[in-house]
């Protein structure tokens, strides 16, 4: 079986392309930059450079490829936002899905299933409310025009007949990439403590747990439509530092107060300071037994 996959060399899609290598897969990557891409994966993957903003995606690329899986997006919290940053944030998310599926049509390959990503930003800031995919979806800020338009740009795109799954991605805990990579500096220096009031909800998933629900999503056909891809139990932000505080054997006793993310984030701050109370509802019902479901259990297994 073949499977292609966009944003390999990033963090959640590098570990995947392994995952698939070391269950006997073929892998295609479409990429910018090739000979990066070589460096992490070698000769074990069929390499094709693409654009993703400037053009369709190469039809070689589909080649006799079962299944496509498409993690592609400029990092949302890599920068502080400006307009600029926001389109290519957009841009790489709406035009990059369209690009690439017109790219699939024109290949004329019976490609079986199609797995996209989303982000649970799609629900908009709320309180502790619990969410699962059976939610209205309402537009409400920048982060759920994105997700919404994202999940758009999949369904009025792709062809009928493929098997359609689209993963709303929670806040993805792992070492050397992710959230968490951002989050553990301050208790390294010994300076951690609670973001904004510490009420609002974290639903997050340990990334080897993403990387096993990609799988799953390639693998089995009940996987269909939108699925949470968040951990059983989320936390509140109060939690989730005495967690992290407690692995690192780092004091918590710092906050970051409200005022002082939005100054120095801007806009970007809402993603610290805002949460959802996202359920994984769906990927319960089809059977996914979570390697990680509880906070305290990931961080131990990241750290030590």
């Amino acid at each position: 079986m073949k499977v292609l996959i966009t944003g390999a060399t990033g963090f959640v899609g590098s570990g995947l392309v392994d995952k698939f290598l070391k269950r006997n897969f073929s892998v295609n990557v479409l990429t910018r930059n090739v000979p990066r891409a070589a460096v992490k994966f070698g000769d074990k993957v069929d390499y094709f450079k693409w654009e993703p903003i400037d053009e369709i995606a190469p039809t070689g690329a589909f080649k006799n490829v079962d299944a496509v899986i498409h993690l592609l997006g400029e990092n949302i919290a890599g920068k502080r936002w400006s307009e600029k940053v926001k389109k290519e944030v957009y841009d790489s998310r709406i035009i990059g899905t369209e690009n690439l599926i017109e790219g699939l049509v024109a290949s004329e390959q019976k490609v079986k299933t199609f797995v996209s990503t989303s982000a649970i930003g799609i629900y908009g800031v709320r309180e502790d409310e619990d969410i699962s995919e059976e939610e209205k979806i309402i537009p409400r800020d920048f982060l759920s025009k994105l997700c919404i338009d994202w999940e758009k740009a999949v369904d009025e795109n792709l062809p009928a007949g493929i098997r359609k799954c689209i993963m709303r991605v929670g806040i993805v805990l792992g070492r050397n990439g992710g959230a968490l990579s951002k989050m553990e500096l301050p208790f390294k220096c010994g300076v951690g403590g609670v973001v904004g009031s510490g009420k609002q909800m974290m639903s997050w998933i340990h990334v080897e747990d993403l990387r096993e629900l990609y799988f799953d999503a390639v693998k089995k056909e009940e996987f269909t439509g939108v699925i949470n891809a968040t951990a059983p139990n989320p936390v509140n932000n109060k939690t989730f530092t005495k967690s992290l505080g407690k692995v690192l054997s780092r004091p918590t006793i710092f906050p970051l107060p409200s005022f002082a993310a939005e100054v120095a984030l801007g806009e970007l701050s809402t993603i610290l300071l805002d949460g959802q109370k996202v359920l994984p509802k769906r990927a319960l019902e089809l059977g996914y037994n979570y390697q990680y479901p509880k906070i305290d259990k990931a961080l131990e297994h990241l750290y030590k």
